[in-house]
């Protein structure tokens, strides 16, 4: 059975991959599981995407009453933080600084990067110091945005750095004057965000507390993405034992169904024939006929079955199967300067923006084309 599932030692559940494979209907599928399983619990379902869809994943479905749904507001969370310790900050800037008070001001309403990541993580630590919950699971952000989350406490620790060297020069100047040194409300501030920091980190490390489980489909781009992933998670020092290879097709006489499955079985031959792979438990989910939303998703892991290379073994003559597009579309006219391919994650943006550029490029021979990607998580 999958054992982040069956372990009730699990204080945290991460579901991660590229977008659009299933992440958020994996962490709902699985946090409805938990609830269900052991009613006298207490279990948390977070979402800590900045483009929530949990609320849409669920939509009129009322979960059991053991199970809280949470949609994370890093911006709200960040304007609280602020406010709470904005003069703390203030404070450490005046005392290591030369800055008058409308720099430091200024400095202060800048958004510096990892933030957002930094509310989410004290917020998970947060949840699990107080034990109100038996078990959060959390859906994450597509792979580059959750990359960065799971890397904030190297962040930090910098920033950290920073700001005790801002208080190295008034602890100096008391030494000297004084005598003596006394830790005040600013050292401690920075020593309690440091614990903070490293309790997470040390959650986050632990197998018997944490899983990060990634969620892929069997598709080049995605296999590719979750590679990278497996490898950031290993050198992180995320545990990772189980791999969850969603929207499987089934075997059926459909032309596209037929093609779809032997493409998927020539791909995961490939994959699962990796030694450096062997470590994992892959776990395969099949496409379902109806959307997984509401009630629904109390069936999602019915149908999971344990994969592996063997039963692929062997391959099948690929079908002619008719062209996606029977005419393409107009070029944009030739005076358009610039053209956003924007959507959902999995919805096909990098491929439309590649196959755009690629035509865009043939038919203006005499023009330069850029073709430039802002996702985290590239894959062009």
């Amino acid at each position: 059975m999958i054992s982040f599932l069956e372990d009730s030692g699990l204080r945290l559940l991460f579901f991660g991959g590229k977008g659009g494979v299933g992440k958020t209907t994996c962490a709902a599928a699985a946090a409805l599981h938990l609830a269900h399983k052991s009613p006298q619990g207490a279990f948390l379902l977070v979402s800590t995407d900045p483009a929530h869809s949990l609320a849409d994943s669920l939509g009129d479905f009322q979960p059991p009453s053991n199970l809280t749904i949470l949609e994370f507001n890093a911006q709200d969370s960040l304007a609280t933080f602020k406010a709470r310790h904005r003069s703390k900050f203030a404070e450490i800037a005046a005392r290591g600084t030369f800055l008058d008070e409308a720099d430091i001001r200024r400095i202060l309403d800048l958004s510096l990067p990892g933030l957002d990541e930094l509310m989410a993580l004290l917020a998970i630590a947060g949840w699990t110091e107080s034990r109100a919950y038996d078990r959060i699971v959390v859906d994450t952000a597509p792979t580059g945005h959750t990359l960065r989350l799971l890397t904030t406490p190297d962040l930090i620790r910098t920033w950290l750095k920073a700001l005790d060297a801002l208080l190295a020069k008034h602890r100096f100047m008391q030494q000297r004057f004084r005598g003596s040194y006394q830790a005040d409300e600013l050292d401690h501030f920075l020593l309690d965000l440091a614990a903070s920091v490293k309790h997470m980190e040390g959650l986050l490390q632990n197998p018997r507390t944490c899983r990060f489980v990634p969620v892929m489909l069997a598709e080049d781009l995605v296999i590719s993405e979750t590679l990278k992933l497996l490898g950031e998670l290993q050198r992180l020092h995320i545990p990772v034992r189980e791999v969850v290879v969603n929207r499987l097709f089934p075997e059926n006489p459909c032309p596209l169904c037929r093609e779809g499955r032997r493409r998927q079985r020539q791909l995961l031959r490939e994959l699962l024939s990796k030694s450096s792979l062997n470590g994992y438990a892959w776990w395969g989910v099949p496409l379902c006929p109806e959307e997984m939303r509401g009630p629904v998703l109390d069936t999602f892991w019915d149908g999971v079955s344990a994969l592996n290379a063997a039963p692929m073994a062997q391959p099948q003559a690929p079908l002619e199967l008719p062209l996606r597009v029977e005419a393409a579309p107009p070029c944009p006219a030739p005076e358009t300067t610039f053209l956003i391919f924007a959507g959902k994650g999995g919805v096909g943006k990098t491929t439309l923006a590649c196959a755009t550029a690629v035509r865009l490029a043939r038919e203006f021979s005499g023009k330069e084309i850029l073709l430039f990607s802002t996702d985290p998580a590239h894959s062009l």
